[in-house]
């Protein structure tokens, strides 16, 4: 007889169902979010296609195992849409300029 190994320990998903349910809400949201005047002024560009990019990874982190790189993958994901998120509606939704909100996110 061949001895066979043992299968891994078998790892969860990477996010809840409420994880996954608040991320794909935040993406509706971000999608209205865009029909804003101000969200389509050119400087704002490249951050709202990163914004929509990183909304756009809930179905990938869905369906990731939560391994110890996913996790730190995440978390770090987490932080740059929070930067992202808290940038443009300062600018859109409050009037600030951009290069106002961004010398003081780089001051702290």
């Amino acid at each position: 007889m061949f001895a066979t190994p043992s299968p891994p320990p078998a790892l969860g998903p990477l996010i809840s169902h409420e994880e996954y349910n608040g991320m794909k809400r935040r993406q509706r949201t971000f999608l209205r979010f865009k029909n804003h005047p101000r969200a389509s002024l050119p400087e704002l560009k490249k951050y709202m296609d990163t914004m929509g990019y990183l909304l756009s990874l809930a179905d990938l982190c869905w369906k990731s195992v939560a391994t110890k790189e996913n996790i730190e993958h995440l978390t770090e994901l987490k932080s740059k849409s929070n930067f992202f998120e808290n940038l443009l509606i300062r600018v859109v939704l409050g009037g600030e300029e951009l290069e106002d909100v961004l010398k003081i996110k780089f001051k702290q």
